[in-house]
């Protein structure tokens, strides 16, 4: 039987394990500052999936924003990453709900998020979330350089 999984707000002594997860699956890179700055931001919500024993095995990150067109609030996810030993479970999904429902709970509008085009494992995990892809950003990453897509969701 698997352990059980909590959903806790990101606290500072958690950034590192962030950042190994960050590591571990890829993630545009984020550093210890970062994280730090967006824990303080009113804004922001940061959730972590751990253990029953507190170990780190996923997060996610997102802020909520001024909607484009001024009209309400959405939210945009900036990271979210789940250790490669425990995905295939729902964590990610797990996560997704979680945030979805701190969304809701502030009237958020849409949901937007940037994925690699080459990302298909998430591109499949974002569109049976409901999300669709709004646009192609051209050389949108860095490091390798890349095409991303912009997706977006209504809550």
């Amino acid at each position: 039987m698997p352990n059980p999984r909590r959903i806790r707000p990101v606290e500072a002594a958690h950034v590192a394990a962030l950042i190994e997860l960050g590591t571990e699956t890829g993630l545009s890179p984020w550093g210890a500052h970062d994280y730090l700055s967006e824990i303080k931001d009113k804004n922001s919500i940061m959730l972590r999936l751990e253990t029953d024993v507190n170990h780190t095995i996923g997060f996610i990150v997102g802020r909520l924003i001024t909607a484009a067109d001024g009209s309400g609030i959405d939210a945009e996810i900036y990271n979210i990453a789940v250790s490669p030993h425990h995905q295939r479970e729902g964590n990610g999904q797990l996560l997704f709900d979680a945030f979805f429902e701190r969304c809701r709970q502030a009237n958020v509008c849409r949901i937007w998020l940037e994925v690699r085009v080459s990302n298909e494992k998430a591109i499949s995990f974002y569109t049976h979330n409901s999300f669709a892809i709004q646009h192609l950003r051209k050389g949108l990453y860095r490091s390798p350089p890349e095409d991303g897509y912009l997706m977006s969701r209504t809550l």
